[in-house]
């Protein structure tokens, strides 16, 4: 006959180890643990991130629309130039509204993880508003790195049409986080600290 452990292991999970999916709260706990303060800030948040990334994506469909169909007479042309001889300036221009995509979609990610985990705190704004941009900066100017030979352990091929732009802009600012760190510990390799001279 089974003993009792035998029955727990094969029996149905105990609540605790459903926490990823439920947020660690019992079944019928529904009410929110925040103030009405907290949420309009959290709402404001989020409003802004999405702004950020829709207006990132409707930017990435007017680049789509320019290689694609030309130019529409209007101001911006005259700013990017028309296609195709203005291909490098749409890779880069699509390489910076992805990466700005990317960022916006990870401090999204974020904020609901925070905001249902309860690890939501006020804190934390600067680096929500923060991402979206340093993540289109970073963007241009890793595949900038990338493309003078700075980095020389990626190809260049990404940088050669709009699309794969974008593709390399969305990843590097889905993880800007990791590639700052990454970075940051080249440059100690190549530069040393403060403190300490390179090697």
């Amino acid at each position: 006959m089974p003993s009792e452990e035998q029955h727990k292991e094969f029996g149905p999970p105990e609540g605790t180890d459903l926490a990823s999916l439920t947020d660690g709260r019992k079944p019928g706990d529904f009410l929110s643990r925040y103030s009405w303060s907290a949420w309009f800030q959290i709402i404001i948040e989020l409003i802004y991130l999405f702004i950020v990334l829709v207006g990132s994506i409707v930017c990435l469909i007017w680049i789509a629309r320019v290689v694609v169909l030309g130019p529409p007479h209007t101001f911006i042309p005259e700013i990017l130039g028309n296609a195709p001889a203005n291909l490098t300036m749409l890779v880069w221009a699509s390489a910076a509204f992805a990466g700005a995509a990317g960022g916006a979609s990870s401090a999204l990610k974020w904020l609901y993880h925070s905001v249902a985990k309860q690890q939501w705190h006020r804190d934390r704004v600067v680096w929500r508003v923060v991402v979206p941009p340093l993540s289109s900066v970073l963007a241009v100017f890793a595949g900038l790195m990338i493309v003078s030979g700075l980095i020389p352990f990626f190809s260049k091929t990404p940088f050669e049409n709009p699309a794969t732009g974008a593709a390399f802009g969305f990843f590097v600012g889905l993880f800007s986080d990791n590639l700052l760190a990454a970075l940051q510990k080249l440059a100690y390799r190549i530069f040393g600290t403060v403190d300490k001279g390179g090697d």
